[in-house]
C-alpha cells in the first residue's frame, strides 16, 4: 500500500511539470521601472508584444516598454517547491505514520496522525524550498532592454521570436 502512494507522488511530479514547460512566461516593466504586464508570450509586431494574460490577449505597445524580463521571478520556483513539497510530505506523513506506530511505542514516543502529518509537511517544505531554490538558480532568466525605441525593437523582438 505504501509503494502504492510513493508510486502515484512520483506520477504527480512527472505529469505537472511537462504541462507548464510549453508556456513562455514574461514580464513587462514601464520606462520608469514599473511592471505594466505580465503573462504567457503569444507573438511580436513591429510595434507591440502580444502576451495571453489569464483569459484575455493583451496588446502592449514597444513605447511603453523599458525592459522586458524573460521567465518567473526567483521566489516562484521556491514558493511552488515549497507548496508541492508541504502536501506531498503531509501526504507520505499520514500514508506512514500508523506502521511506524510499533516502533515508536518502544522508544516511549506516541505518535498520532496529526503529528505524522505535522512532521512530513515540516519536512516537505524544507526539502520542496530546497529543490525550487536549485530550480531557480538553473533557469537562464535574461533582460532586453528596449527603452521605448523602435529601431532597438526590430533587433531585439527576434529573440522572443526564436521562443515561438
Amino acid at each position: 500500500m505504501k509503494k502504492n502512494y510513493c508510486l502515484l507522488l512520483a506520477l504527480l511530479f512527472c505529469g505537472i511539470s511537462p504541462l507548464e514547460a510549453q508556456k513562455r512566461f514574461i514580464r513587462l516593466y514601464d520606462l520608469q521601472g514599473q511592471k505594466i504586464a505580465k503573462g504567457d508570450f503569444t507573438a511580436t509586431t513591429d510595434t507591440s508584444i502580444i502576451l495571453q494574460s489569464h483569459k484575455t490577449q493583451l496588446e502592449i505597445p514597444v513605447r511603453e516598454i523599458g525592459t522586458i524580463k524573460t521567465k518567473r521571478t526567483f521566489g516562484h520556483a521556491i514558493a511552488i517547491g515549497a507548496t508541492i513539497g508541504v502536501v506531498s510530505g503531509a501526504l507520505l506523513g499520514l500514508a506512514t505514520g500508523q506502521a511506524n506506530e510499533d516502533v515508536y511505542g518502544s522508544l516511549g514516543y506516541e505518535s498520532s496522525p496529526g503529528n505524522d502529518v505535522a512532521a512530513g509537511a515540516l519536512v516537505g517544505i524544507v526539502v520542496g524550498a530546497a529543490v525550487g531554490t536549485i530550480i531557480s538558480v538553473a533557469q537562464n532568466r535574461s533582460t532586453i532592454t528596449i527603452n521605448g525605441n523602435t529601431t532597438d525593437w526590430q533587433m531585439k523582438r527576434k529573440i522572443l521570436d526564436q521562443w515561438h
